[in-house]
């Protein structure tokens, strides 16, 4: 008997993970070594140990593995808060003004700091200040820290900079004061950021779930969700997904009514992303990834239908609603949105072969 589905156990171990006391857990032995590899593959492995740790299970070798990465992760969120420090002070020092949003912004609100993977520092700066920051953060001594630097707030949100700024809170970190996102503003940005990038890392909708849970009475959720409907209702599907897959307590929230509608391709789509394990926000561009597997039909096909497998972001980049209409002409209009990127990725490397004709025929005429 094949057992239950890797994506559906990582689902079941996550479930209330983030919790001061997690929920009981029913996983065999067996199945925890079939998932122990994904869980520690999308940085979720020290949430499955918290979530573990006081179980039947917690002496076996999958336990202590996730454990590991618990005691790594601890080590790497100080690392990661000392980095924050010291960026935000650089760009404090050059007069750059900055929003710190995701990673630490909401892992702040975990149990323990071990339990959230970091793998970047997201920072919005005002618009027109990027390089201005990026000359701050590249000053020796080197930061030696990835940082993703935004130039305003487009990239992750409809809200502009400014108001971003005037509706954000202050926390202290190691004695310095960081400014996060309003908590409205910021489970807004949590949930579209994991929508956009069709909610491949289990850790984003955790994220989503910690959020949601740890609101303050009187959360404005038409604050949250905005003026834009389409949007709001993204918002809204990712809380209900967030229940559906994770367990998250949504009550008194606006996902309550959603998730009577939440189509099911859509958690088909996030299981089969988390089966896959891809652990990782960028590619390479779709050209250059399918030209550079042509001598390799396996590898063609598999790249292929991962980059038609995209429901949710083709959903998003052409403006349409979670609903329950197919969603092939989604992803065949963003495919042809994204053909003049693949014309452009052809015609570069042609111009830059002629214009390096003239001058090897001029050599070969020497």
């Amino acid at each position: 008997m094949r057992g239950r589905p890797r994506a559906a156990l990582v689902a079941q171990v996550l479930a209330g993970a983030w919790r001061e006391t997690p929920p009981p857990l029913d996983v065999s032995a067996d199945e925890l070594a079939r998932v122990a590899p994904l869980l520690h593959r999308t940085g979720a492995a020290a949430l499955a140990w918290w979530r573990l740790r006081g179980t039947a299970l917690a002496g076996t070798a999958p336990v202590a593995g996730l454990a590991q990465a618990y005691r790594l992760q601890t080590l790497e969120a100080e690392v990661h808060a000392l980095k924050t420090v010291e960026a935000l002070r650089r760009l404090r020092s050059a007069g750059v003004e900055a929003l710190l949003v995701k990673g630490w912004a909401i892992a702040r609100h975990y149990p323990e700091v071990g339990l959230r993977q970091y793998t970047d520092l997201d920072l919005i700066v005002r618009p027109g200040q990027s390089a201005a920051a990026r000359a701050a953060l590249a000053a020796p001594p080197n930061l030696d820290y990835p940082v993703d630097l935004h130039d305003g707030s487009a990239r992750l949100d409809a809200l502009g900079f400014d108001d971003l700024a005037e509706r954000a809170d202050t926390v202290a970190l190691h004695g310095e004061t960081v400014r996060v996102p309003g908590l409205e503003d910021h489970l807004r940005m949590l949930a579209l950021h994991a929508l956009r990038h069709g909610v491949f890392r289990p850790i984003w909708l955790v994220d989503l779930a910690m959020a949601i849970e740890t609101r303050p009475v009187g959360f404005d959720w038409s604050r949250c969700l905005g003026p834009d409907h389409r949007r709001g209702d993204w918002v809204t599907c990712a809380v209900a997904l967030a229940h559906r897959l994770l367990g998250a307590r949504v009550d008194g929230t606006p996902a309550v009514a959603r998730m009577e509608t939440l189509p099911d391709w859509l958690i088909r789509a996030v299981l089969r992303t988390w089966a896959r394990g891809e652990g990782r926000s960028h590619r390479e561009p779709v050209f250059r990834a399918l030209v550079g597997r042509l001598g390799s039909p396996v590898r063609l096909w598999t790249e292929a239908r991962f980059r038609w497998d995209r429901p949710i972001e083709a959903t998003m980049e052409m403006g349409g609603s979670f609903d329950h209409v197919p969603r092939w002409p989604f992803q065949m209009a963003a495919v042809v949105r994204r053909m003049p990127d693949v014309f452009q990725a052809l015609r570069d490397p042609a111009s830059r072969s002629w214009e390096k004709r003239p001058r090897a025929d001029a050599q070969r005429r020497e």
